[in-house]
């Protein structure tokens, strides 16, 4: 039997289409088949975007504001991820929903202002890992070509923003540098990098350059960073969860952050030429962080309907 399962796409993190990071979202509707982990795999790696998500509807979206999304890369299923949970906001603020229930558990979200821009409150589960690139004697070919950027993520901390989302977060000292990164054909051993119990899900490198700080209206800091996240496969351009990672990093254990609340403003994707923006804000209290809070905008692109 074929399913007939509508879809779109959004772009993430932009107003302007054929910008930011695409997403694809499948609606399962609430009667008849479900397509199987397996079918929902294969979708995934047809529309071959850095993600693509499920939303199972609701027989009567009268009676919760809640949606159940799976989130699949290509070639698997993960927990959570950045630009799927504030592109699907996007899509269905306008049915009222008010959470999104993920495998990394629920995410309240919510619309900011008038405008297309939601705001998901992250799950998270921070971890410092204990060792770095360095440790794992890579030969240097498999390391970025520029002696500086590969000296530089050779010490460069690695970090989870909950158990099985991890970056080596590797800060650099000029957007001239930003630009040199290169793809890397190498796929970093997460069995070997990550500590006992966190070795799983995905592991990417987050390349930034701090461009500028300044206070909001309430005198709180706020951060200005340029990025890059690449992997052994691609090079995204718009990574909400390696945004939410290296927020939460800066916060807790990079600068330290002393103030209840810093906003991050990240622009990533410039060198591809998809510019996208992202916020992050940041709260803690007794210097631990009590809530990451991912904005965005998204602008819908695609409309269509999927034969399984």
């Amino acid at each position: 039997m074929t399913m007939e399962l509508p879809f779109i796409t959004v772009d993430v993190f932009t107003e302007t289409r054929f910008r930011g990071n695409p997403l694809a979202i499948i609606t399962i509707p609430a009667s008849g088949p479900k397509p199987s982990q397996e079918q929902k795999q294969t979708i995934a790696r047809e529309f071959n975007l850095s993600e693509t998500v499920f939303v199972h509807d609701v027989a009567d979206p009268a009676t919760t504001k809640q949606r159940n999304i799976d989130i699949f890369l290509p070639f698997a299923e993960i927990p959570f991820a950045g630009h799927p949970t504030v592109g699907t906001a996007v899509s269905l603020l306008d049915q009222g929903v008010d959470t999104l229930v993920t495998k990394a558990g629920p995410i309240p979200v919510r619309r900011l202002g008038d405008g297309a821009v939601a705001q998901a409150s992250i799950p998270h589960n921070v971890h410092l890992h204990a060792k770095h690139v360095r440790d794992l004697s890579l030969p240097s070919g498999s390391l970025q070509a520029n002696a500086q950027i590969r000296e530089l993520e050779l010490d460069a901390p690695v970090f989870s923003v909950v158990n099985g989302v991890s970056f080596v977060l590797v800060e650099l000292p000029s957007l001239e540098l930003l630009g040199q990164v290169q793809q890397s054909s190498t796929q970093l051993p997460i069995d070997k990098l990550l500590d006992d119990g966190w070795q799983n899900g995905f592991m990417g490198r987050y390349y930034y350059v701090r461009t500028g700080s300044g206070l909001d209206q309430n005198a709180q800091p706020v951060v200005s960073l340029r990025t890059r996240m690449i992997t052994h496969e691609f090079e995204d351009p718009a990574t909400g969860a390696a945004a939410c990672c290296l927020s939460s990093y800066l916060s807790a254990i990079g600068d330290k952050q002393t103030t209840p609340t810093r906003t991050y403003n990240i622009t990533q994707g410039v060198e591809m030429g998809k510019e996208s923006n992202i916020v992050v804000e940041v709260d803690v209290q007794d210097s631990k962080i009590e809530t990451v809070k991912l904005a965005g905008t998204a602008v819908q692109v695609m409309k269509g309907t999927l034969t399984v």
